[in-house]
């Protein structure tokens, strides 16, 4: 039997986002398939304390401070300075952690560079990062075509999963009436494309729930979305709850979920939301077109085109049968083609393939 292997995990992020979501979901299977995790994120949150909870080694380097969160990405590559030779890999996710992919490959570790944005320009830091990386793997095919002219020594593709719970949520009351987005409040999300299209609706009873943290640079943005809501007349429908720790009752209790963002390596809120039965509404952009099978499991808008996602808004909200058969089509795909179980074999398989005979 072969020993377990000692990989440790470097996030950036542990607050309600796709990329610790996903980190989170599998080193929690990880831990009992052959892998001994130790995780260090840049600074707490509620994925540090989920791991925590389920007994994973897990350290940061303190809480998130205005100003200085962003300076405790590089106070990581201290940590690797003293302790990296003690890991058999280092799994380091987001092109937010660049640096780290680079210090630890001067300090001789095997790296995996896990990307899952799609930035506008590939710099020279990044593309260092990707070459020196032992493997460069990405989030799913639109990410990997996204950096296909970039040279890496080896490249995988593992598609994002999820973690089910062991308990499906139940689907609440009055579901009829509640549409969801949850993701970070910013411009390049578009939550004021769906505020826009909201005040379009035929349904006069309907409720829009925006859930997600608001950095620093966002709160003009925050600001004039809800200047838009006073102004269209919606203050008592349109809610800002802030960031949610329990994802799944949040969407057992919505009708629809939507998505608005303008670019998207991969919808996971949207895999998330589709595992509790729930229909959803996207952005026709390539990443969406991996996760929601338009007409199937549910819509994909023109991007931009607030009309559009009005109208479809209206046909689901106006007609539980088709939510039922959405919603339905999309928990049986998700449960098909989105088990993070069945991802595990893949990771074990390079990261023993990274360390070599």
């Amino acid at each position: 039997m072969e020993k377990p292997l000692k990989v440790l995990y470097l996030l950036h992020d542990a607050l309600r986002s796709g990329v610790p979501v996903v980190a989170a979901n599998f080193i929690r299977i990880a831990a009992i398939a052959g892998v001994e995790p130790t995780v260090l994120f840049a600074y707490d949150g509620v994925y540090a304390q989920e791991l925590r909870a389920a007994g994973i080694p897990v350290m940061t380097m303190g809480e998130r401070t205005p100003f200085f969160w962003r300076a405790k990405r590089f106070l990581m590559n201290g940590f690797l300075l003293t302790r990296a030779k003690r890991f058999d890999v280092i799994h380091i996710h987001s092109i937010k952690l660049a640096w780290s992919v680079l210090v630890a490959r001067w300090l001789g570790a095997r790296v995996v560079f896990h990307l899952h944005e799609l930035p506008r320009r590939i710099g020279p830091l990044l593309r260092a990062a990707i070459a020196a990386a032992d493997c460069v793997v990405f989030c799913s095919e639109t990410c990997a075509a996204h950096f296909a002219g970039v040279p890496a020594r080896m490249r995988r593709t593992i598609v994002n999963a999820m973690q089910f719970p062991d308990q499906p949520p139940v689907r609440h009351e009055g579901i009829g009436r509640k549409v969801v987005m949850v993701g970070s409040i910013n411009r390049n999300k578009g939550q004021d494309l769906l505020l826009k299209a909201f005040a379009r609706l035929r349904n006069r009873e309907a409720e829009l729930w925006l859930y997600g943290t608001t950095g620093l640079s966002a709160h003009k943005y925050v600001h004039d979305l809800k200047r838009i809501s006073e102004k269209e007349g919606l203050s008592e429908r349109v809610f800002f709850p802030g960031p949610t720790a329990d994802v799944f009752r949040v969407f057992a209790g919505a009708a629809v979920v939507v998505h608005t963002s303008w670019t998207e390596s991969f919808g996971m809120a949207l895999v998330e939301a589709m595992s509790c039965g729930v229909p959803v509404i996207a952005h026709d952009l390539e990443g969406m077109r991996e996760v929601v099978t338009d007409g199937v499991t549910g819509y994909l808008v023109r991007p931009g085109d607030v009309e559009g996602l009005a109208a479809r808004l209206d046909e689901l909200l106006e007609s539980p049968e088709l939510r039922n058969r959405m919603g339905g089509a999309g928990h049986a795909m998700v449960r098909e083609r989105f088990d993070m179980a069945a991802r595990a074999t893949e990771y074990l398989l390079l990261y023993r393939e990274v360390c070599g005979p």
